[in-house]
């Protein structure tokens, strides 16, 4: 074992054999014999090896197929062409989404313009109270329901077979930073039945993420006494946040959440997923901003043409050390593991 997998299921997705499935944050095997009698490995199948950017060069392949170039010692938050802050201006969007609603609003102008007809996301579990699950939603009610941040770990590829079931042809993934390297490396090594399936690659900036029952048995029932159900949103500003139906905000000292960390986030070197179209996360900016990293040519289009023929967010340009912010996280966050950047031959 590697221990390199990060779970982010894209190797699940592409098997044309169905012999993997996914449990516990991780891929399995679903033969009883094991891999090594595999008659469609017998035959040399590696694609599940393609799809998975944790094997081979995958970041300067992912970076010249995106960027023309691989990322240098500078480039420490990734390849961009523009940081802003925005934020929903619809009100209903902002309430429902984290921080500035901003990717809420993009993914609901997508589905009207038809420039999208689906997104990959996550929505809360049906059988444990505040788990992440993958789902697709088609529709402003949808992606209304499944807006807001969870951190514990939701394999958002995994609904892309779920979309392929209903026809779906141009979705969105939405997906932690992890997650956003999936569609450059199946691009990048042309695993292109699924690859054309997906319009637009949208990255959460993601630290980690916790396990279920380090953040929401550990720490929100047993140490706070929380009841699950009271839970309206979690967050982090500096501390872990739970809010509460009656207004409540509960604090939690990060630093003693970090035991909990999910053990695949451990070697994940992306801190800002630099391989999306857009970025989008909350760094302790006012309340209500979303920082938004427009990256690829694709991503610029994309903002582009949403603030022009779109007005629904508000844009602010005057918080001079936003770059600095990112770089500061990104480099502390790269910096505690000598093995963050190695990956599978």
């Amino acid at each position: 074992m590697t221990n390199l997998c990060t779970g982010r299921s894209a190797c699940v997705v592409v098997c044309p054999s169905h012999v993997l499935g996914y449990k516990d944050d991780h891929p399995v095997q679903l033969q009883e014999e094991g891999p090594d009698h595999r008659r469609h490995g017998d035959e040399g199948c590696d694609i599940c090896t393609r799809a998975c950017p944790r094997f081979r060069e995958w970041e300067p392949e992912i970076d010249t197929m995106l960027y023309g170039r691989t990322r240098t010692p500078e480039d420490v938050i990734g390849v961009y062409r523009d940081i802003v802050l925005a934020r929903a201006a619809d009100q209903r969007v902002l309430a429902q989404g984290q921080d500035g609603g901003v990717v809420s609003a993009l993914l609901i102008w997508g589905l009207e313009t038809g420039q999208i007809d689906g997104a990959l996301t996550s929505a809360l579990s049906d059988e444990r109270p505040w788990d992440a699950e993958p789902a697709v939603v088609t529709d402003v009610e949808g992606v209304l329901a499944t807006a807001g941040s969870r951190y514990t770990y939701s394999a958002n590829p995994l609904a892309l077979l779920k979309a392929a079931e209903q026809g779906l042809s141009k979705v969105a993934l939405v997906g932690m930073s992890c997650q956003s390297s999936v569609t450059g490396a199946l691009e990048s090594r042309r695993v292109n039945k699924w690859r054309r399936r997906m319009a637009w690659a949208f990255g959460l900036l993601c630290s980690k993420t916790f396990t279920y029952d380090g953040l929401n048995v550990e720490i929100a029932q047993r140490e706070l006494g929380l009841d699950l159900s009271d839970i309206v949103r979690v967050n982090i500003k500096g501390k872990l946040l739970f809010y509460t139906r009656d207004g409540q905000e509960i604090q939690y000292s990060l630093k003693q959440a970090h035991r909990f960390t999910r053990p695949g986030c451990l070697r994940c070197p992306d801190f800002a997923a630099e391989h999306a179209d857009i970025s989008f996360g909350g760094l302790g900016q006012s309340d209500g901003w979303t920082l938004t990293v427009i990256r690829t040519e694709r991503g610029e289009e994309i903002w582009g043409e949403f603030l022009a023929r779109h007005a629904q967010t508000l844009i602010a340009h005057d918080d001079s050390d936003m770059t600095a912010r990112v770089r500061n996280v990104a480099e502390f966050v790269n910096s505690g593991d000598d093995c963050r950047r190695t990956s599978i031959p």
